[in-house]
């Protein structure tokens, strides 16, 4: 079919028509549900009038080209050969393409923006308290394949992360939130606990003791809100119903928590976390974060069918002076259950990666690390921390004995590659060779040590 100029007038409002209707269900589709449905006919709008556009133009291109001037000597008229175009038509074109712009802009803000990542880990470890693993040398193997996702659909945040490791799988986080301001944010699910130094307290692959008896890297599931109201003050206050997982026998868990196995039965419930942080800043780009954490709780027995009590009070602190990063923190906690008879209430279970074991229901803990941050460009290499993370755990229980972790170490950055040499020395602590945390076995006098080399691929 031939446009012609008087022709090309009324294509150009059908297309507008086309446009305005378009814009206008985009309007009420904001004000529903983006489906999946909403979404295919917007994509069907854009595709129509993207090829009535495309044909406008060319037919407009066709006809100014075409358009000839005769000959001076010819009475200085123009001779046509086609037909010239209405004037109004390069405004009505760009009109069209104006409002076709933003039928694509609001099509984007409907369509779903998450994001996929995960890791590939692999771990070695030499213990000098595992006589078989000493004889064969360490061992090397597939310690972690984690998926992730994080993103947003219609202003609604999303992130959660799963994670298989060799003897189970876990969630390691799973929230969804809302920014009610620039300076508010709310999360429902599985999030981290704000208590203490965060996001960790500590800078090897290791963590440090506090993570161990759950207060490092611990999430339960709830409501958080996190509270900026300037650049001074950072909030949280959150509420947990239960860890990560309500069955409290599932030792195949990330975070350490309360557990139940034989006469020990107490589980975590009831949780709430206020914690405030002021950041401060000097000359030279250097900045100290000072803050404060409260914890409280209950602790439920299925045994006696009744409810304990369980608090923890930190004061924290994290400078950046240059290359350097310096943290300490101080942790009083109790844990008062209500037991039977029968079982001792000064040491509570608590466990994850599939192993339960005591620790001290009442004590204190200090945490002191150092850190120096180096940049390269020695090969692939771009980045190397060094560190060293120390905790002392003091129980203030009977029969108890205190629990030392220290871990010296590296962390190197080479592209999607992230791995940590740590070497480990313990006394009386758990996975360095100890009974439990803060308990006075027969081995809470000696030292353990550990290399621990993990080697992961981040993408």
């Amino acid at each position: 079919m031939k446009l012609t100029g008087k022709r090309l007038p009324a294509v150009v409002m059908t297309a507008a028509m086309m446009a305005a209707w378009g814009i206008e269900g985009v309007m009420a589709a904001q004000q529903g549900q983006a489906g999946d449905e909403e979404l295919q006919r917007l994509q069907q709008q854009i595709d129509l009038l993207q090829q009535q556009l495309d044909r406008m133009q060319q037919e407009l291109e066709r006809l100014t080209g075409t358009t000839e001037v005769a000959d001076s000597d010819a009475e200085g008229e123009e001779s046509p050969v086609g037909e010239r175009p209405d004037s109004s038509e390069p405004d009505a074109l760009a009109e069209i393409q104006q409002r076709l712009v933003s039928l694509e802009d609001a099509q984007q803000e409907l369509a779903p923006d998450i994001a996929f990542g995960g890791a590939v880990r692999l771990n070695y470890a030499w213990r000098d308290f595992d006589e078989i693993n000493k004889d064969r040398g360490g061992d090397f193997e597939l310690e972690l394949f984690r998926i992730n996702t994080d993103g947003e659909i219609g202003n609604v945040i999303l992130s959660a992360e799963w994670r298989r490791y060799n003897d189970f799988q876990a969630i390691h986080h799973a929230w969804v939130g809302y920014n009610f301001s620039e300076k508010l944010q709310g999360q429902i699910g599985i999030s981290q606990v704000p208590f203490g130094l965060l996001p960790f307290a500590s800078h090897s692959f290791w963590f440090g003791g506090t993570y161990y008896l759950g207060f490092e890297d611990d999430y339960d599931t709830g409501i958080k809100f996190i509270h900026k109201p300037d650049d001074r003050w950072t909030f949280h206050y959150a509420f947990y119903k239960n860890p990560e997982y309500a069955n409290d026998g599932r030792f195949g868990r990330y975070s350490f928590d309360l557990v139940t196995d034989g006469d020990q039965q107490n589980s975590e419930i009831n949780q709430l976390n206020l914690r405030a942080e002021r950041h401060l800043e000097f000359a030279g780009g250097q900045t100290l974060d000072v803050g404060v954490s409260l914890q409280g709780g209950q602790i439920f027995n299925s045994i006696t069918r009744r409810k304990g009590e369980r608090y923890a009070v930190a004061a924290h602190a994290n400078a950046f002076v240059g290359p350097w990063n310096f943290q300490l923190q101080g942790i009083r906690y109790e844990f008062n259950p209500d037991n039977p008879d029968f079982v001792d209430d000064n040491f509570v279970q608590t466990g994850a990666f599939e192993f339960p074991f005591l620790m001290a229901a009442k004590g204190e803990v200090l945490t002191a690390n150092v850190a120096r941050s180096f940049t390269t460009s020695f090969g692939p290499i771009t980045g190397v921390t060094c560190y060293n993370d120390f905790t002392f755990i003091n129980p203030t229980v009977d029969n108890s004995a205190d629990s030392i972790q220290n871990v010296t170490g590296c962390s190197v950055s080479a592209g999607g590659v992230f791995a940590y040499f740590d070497y480990i020395l313990g006394k009386n602590m758990w996975f360095a060779g100890g009974d439990g945390i803060g308990r006075n076995a027969t081995t809470a006098g000696d030292w353990k040590s550990r290399v621990n080399i993990n080697i992961g691929y981040y993408f």
